[in-house]
């Protein structure tokens, strides 16, 4: 049996929660296409990363055409093999989506030379490709082995996820969750402090009420 939250992660758009300027910003995008771009995601850990890349994976390319890894896997000839892959397209006969897609975890682990590749790499991108890196770290100081992150931001759109205001929307979420798998038994005001506890971290509150935390 799945952990809730990999059971609750949102699978559209309109299932996520506490990030509506992100998604507006995605929305806007949307309208001249997603695809042919990269994308830098910054947030707190548990605040929707992870979710809002692979939804925007998921909008150009198949799953099977959607690579997922952390930036330190990133190596060299990891770069070198995604240069080739990335001439050709996805999808399966029929199914409307030929992109290809690349998430990159914990972009703030690549390395100088990772860095250095990926500058070409995503100068120009192909119209039917798409990379999304997503990160805890704020800032232009990113990397491990470098300290000017300013020439790859620049090759990518930068999508802050709210770290403010999410604890009533968390809560209000998790609530349902509860409710819908029998685990609740406390009043709201309860989940708003469990969400601040947590720091609004959805994982753990999840795990909490897992754990009958929430329970009468």
């Amino acid at each position: 049996m799945q952990q809730l939250c990999e059971q609750y992660r949102p699978r559209e758009w309109a299932e996520v929660v506490g990030q509506d300027k992100a998604i507006s910003k995605i929305a806007a995008l949307r309208k001249r296409g997603l695809a042919g771009r990269a994308y830098w995601i910054t947030g707190a850990s548990s605040t929707g990363k992870a979710t809002i890349a692979r939804l925007l994976a998921a909008e150009i390319a198949e799953k099977h055409d959607i690579v997922e890894m952390d930036g330190g896997e990133l190596t060299v000839s990891a770069i070198q093999q995604i240069q080739r892959d990335m001439l050709y397209y996805g999808g399966i006969w029929g199914s409307g989506k030929t992109g290809r897609a690349w998430i990159v975890n914990e972009a703030h682990g690549l390395s100088k030379n990772a860095e250095r590749l990926l500058l070409t790499l995503l100068e120009p991108i192909p119209a039917h490709v798409m990379f999304v890196f997503t990160t805890t770290t704020e800032g232009m100081t990113l990397f491990e082995e470098t300290d000017d992150a300013s020439p790859l931001l620049s090759r990518c759109v930068q999508i802050a996820l709210s770290r403010r205001d999410l604890a009533a929307a968390f809560a209000a979420r998790a609530a349902e969750i509860a409710q819908a798998e029998g685990l609740d038994g406390q009043p709201n005001e309860a989940y708003i402090k469990l969400a601040r506890k947590c720091g609004n971290n959805m994982r753990a509150m999840l795990t909490c009420i897992e754990a009958g935390d929430m329970l009468a």
